[in-house]
């Protein structure tokens, strides 16, 4: 038993000597390869065993390559909606919902920029307005409506006034009338008057 046993003790041995010897191998050439190339930020990790307390393991923080993110058919098909010939936006999409409000808002923008300055002007034309949006848009209607009426009462006045200068015309038009037929016939009695003494005259 003794003699048997020997030889299993020796082989043991032997196998740790030069599992040992491949450690310190492995461990030179770590040395050497971190000395020709420069080796990252790395944070000792102590470990939980007693065992593992005499030879601190190191983990180097190595930057883990980053992984695409998985490509789908609706992420390929938006792509190639987004890059159309036309330069528009699918229909639908965020970047058309985005462009359609920023639409609105310029539009909005605009129609107020529009109501401000017709609102302003009224309140260079109108008298007596206030700086209240509401009070000059009231003042203003007021005004056009007095408007409304000083024109209907001066389109009467007008109209009277040229009815009457007509029938004014008119008369005088037929006075005139009379008068030459007045002058005509004082014109013949005085002829006739003149007459006989002419022929007299004459005679003598």
């Amino acid at each position: 038993m003794f003699i048997k046993k020997a030889p299993q003790n020796q082989q043991k041995l032997f196998q740790r000597m030069k599992l040992k010897q491949l450690q310190q191998y492995r461990h030179q050439r770590k040395l050497k390869l971190s000395k020709k190339v420069p080796q990252p930020r790395s944070h000792p990790v102590l470990p939980s065993t007693p065992q593992q307390k005499q030879d601190p393991v190191t983990i180097h923080s190595n930057p883990l390559p980053i992984q695409p993110a998985p490509i789908t058919p609706q992420h390929v098909q938006q792509q190639t909606q987004q890059t159309t010939p036309s330069g528009k936006p699918p229909v639908g999409s965020e970047e058309w919902h985005r462009q359609r409000r920023e639409n609105h808002k310029e539009v909005e923008r605009r129609r107020r920029d529009t109501i401000n300055a017709g609102i302003n002007e009224l309140a260079k034309i109108v008298p007596g307005c206030e700086k209240n949006k509401g009070s000059i848009l009231n003042r203003a209607v007021q005004y056009i409506q007095q408007l409304k009426e000083n024109e209907a009462a001066n389109i009467e006045k007008w109209t009277l006034e040229k009815l009457l200068t007509d029938q004014a015309i008119q008369e005088l038009q037929t006075q005139v009338e009379m008068l030459k037929t007045e002058n005509g016939r004082l014109r013949v009695e005085l002829e006739e008057l003149q007459g006989p003494s002419k022929k007299k005259q004459r005679t003598d």
